[in-house]
């Protein structure tokens, strides 16, 4: 088994018994040409890396990834049709498919700026540049798997989303004060940051950064300061970040963010065009200069970037309809009918057999007709959609139930879209993120200010509701407090917070009265839901190890979570 020494140098170095670091790596080849599979394959043999999978496509990468424990990922950088290995990169990051200790690393013979130029967010362990012999590519990959090595303390926690206990793993590798020392800050800051501790991750970040200037410690200090809504010192060291390697990305975008934040439209548009102009395959980005295009009203500019958008999703996991119902409506804002009706019929045969996809063409061309002087047709789409909204509606996105939104208020059927509404925010309330896409609707359909006091008065809504459950609670009316949020769920099933909130009164019912069954089964059930929606919040993270205290207590891991 490959295990890690201290020498007497203090450099670690890798222990293996049988003298072969490669004899129990499972190694991931991902690569179109069968050629280079196999010349890769033959090169790791050559130093005793024997055990490998393969990989032709994103989508065959990422099933194998959810089958098999890999330790190892070589991936070409040309995935084809516009995809490369930095967005299969961010595709596993995002689906938690890898452990900590997995190296990824880069094959490519592409030297060009541009076409690397994601690696300081990504973060992949290292590129090979072709050409390269067996031994350049062992030793690259020697280097990475000792420095990766040392993260296996954290690889089970990662996986199961488990922040706090890896969190403290972090803390106990800081204290060894040793060469990864650094590593573990980096991962501990940015871990603080997923949950929402940006105290934690702030007190990282400033130790490292009065010791030396790193970029990435400037990026992760500038993301706690924006948001702690102190924009004007995050401003300032996203763009000395900027002058000093204006190709770190990430910083563009936080600043954009700034800019959102503070109204200021146009220079939010600014610094994102700046950013696509430097980085054009990042899906994320593209869309994020359609949305604040739109914001602006540059429609041609919203368009084209929403055009692209749908280019590089196309042979990933990220390809969706509702992609092409934001290029159809920005077509028709445009006046470009035509287009918008083809953009409509295009999803339809190329989501064929999905019906959320259907749905969604039905609504898209329903505005179309309504602009084109079609009324009736127009409300026949509308009405056919609203009734299957009850049976879609589990299935559907928050963009997709916006685009209902859109279509009820073009037509006239105010009531329609304050239900979706008065429903996407009571789900969402305290989601900043969501409450702007939902203002933005309101925006472009002309009826701003209405939106924004439909959206606060169903967000005061949600915090009575909170506030009257907890001053039950605190006036030691327990068993009254859980009533009452178990109550609030059944109304609100999608709202995190208020299952965190009712699992935190279960657990003091629990507490002070002794185990129940029924109301512990709840708890597990919100949880679990939780944890598939919101696995990063601070609040779940806490209430998940305090819920665990509780069942070990009482002997009952069966409730384990």
């Amino acid at each position: 088994m490959n295990t890690l020494k201290s020498g007497h140098s203090g450099i670690q170095t890798l222990r293996v018994e049988d003298k072969n670091p490669y004899a129990s790596k499972l190694v991931l080849i991902i690569d179109s040409v069968p050629e280079m599979q196999r010349a890769l394959s033959m090169t790791l043999a050559s130093f005793g890396a024997n055990k490998v999978e393969y990989a032709m496509r994103a989508g065959d990468a990422l099933s194998k990834l959810g089958r098999f424990d890999v330790d190892i990922i070589l991936c070409d950088y040309d995935l084809g049709n516009g995809y490369d290995g930095l967005h299969l990169l961010a595709e596993i990051k995002e689906k938690n498919l890898i452990k900590q200790s997995c190296v990824f690393m880069i094959v490519t013979g592409e030297r060009r700026a541009q076409r690397v130029i994601g690696a300081a967010e990504l973060s992949p362990d290292g590129y090979v540049l072709k050409p390269f012999t067996g031994e350049q590519l062992r030793v690259r990959l020697e280097r990475a798997m000792i420095r990766k090595e040392a993260m296996k303390c954290v690889d089970d926690f990662m996986l199961r989303h488990e922040y706090l206990a890896a969190i403290a793993e972090c803390d106990k590798k800081i204290l060894a004060k040793d060469e990864y020392t650094i590593d573990f800050m980096k991962l501990k800051g940015s871990l603080c940051l997923k949950i929402g501790d940006h105290l934690g991750a702030k007190s990282v970040y400033e130790q490292i950064l009065a010791v030396k200037p790193l970029a990435w410690a400037q990026m992760g200090l500038g993301k706690c300061l924006t948001l702690a809504k102190q924009y004007d010192e995050a401003a300032v060291l996203f763009n000395e970040v900027i002058k000093e390697n204006d190709q770190i990305m990430e910083a563009y975008d936080w600043l954009a963010r700034i800019h959102h934040a503070r109204q200021e439209f146009q220079e939010a548009q600014q610094v994102t065009e700046r950013a696509v102009e430097l980085s054009p395959v990042v899906l994320h980005r593209q869309k994020a200069l359609s949305e604040a295009a739109v914001l602006n009203g540059d429609y041609e500019t919203a368009t084209k970037a929403m055009n692209k958008t749908i280019d590089i999703a196309k042979y990933s996991t990220y390809r969706c309809a509702e992609d092409y119902a934001n290029l159809a409506r920005l077509q028709r804002l445009k006046g470009d009918m035509e287009e918008a009706l083809q953009t409509a019929s295009v999803v339809r045969r190329e989501f064929r057999g999905d019906p959320v996809a259907k749905w969604m063409a039905d609504l898209v061309e329903s505005q179309i007709q309504k602009q084109m002087g079609n009324p009736h047709r127009a409300r026949e789409l509308l009405d056919q959609a609203v009734m299957q909204y009850q049976d879609l509606a589990p299935l559907l996105s928050q963009d997709a139930q916006l685009e209902l939104v859109h279509a009820s208020y073009q037509q006239g059927r105010d009531d329609i879209g304050q239900q979706v509404v008065e429903k996407l925010v009571k789900n969402n309330h305290d989601n900043e993120e969501v409450l702007d896409k939902i203002a933005t609707v309101f925006r472009v359909e002309g009826r701003e200010a209405d939106g924004l006091a439909l959206i606060a008065e169903n967000v005061q809504s949600v915090v009575d509701l909170n506030n009257d459950a907890v001053r039950l609670a605190q006036s030691g009316k327990l068993e009254e407090a859980v009533s009452m949020f178990i109550k609030a769920v059944e109304e609100l099933p999608s709202n995190s917070q208020i299952m965190l909130n009712a699992v935190n009164a279960i657990l003091g019912f629990v507490h002070q009265k002794g185990w129940h069954e029924s109301y512990i089964a709840k708890a597990h059930g919100y949880l679990d839901k939780v944890r598939k929606q919101d696995p990063t919040s601070g609040k779940y993270q806490k209430l998940l190890q305090a819920y665990r205290t509780l069942v070990q207590k009482h002997d009952k891991r069966e409730w384990l979570v």
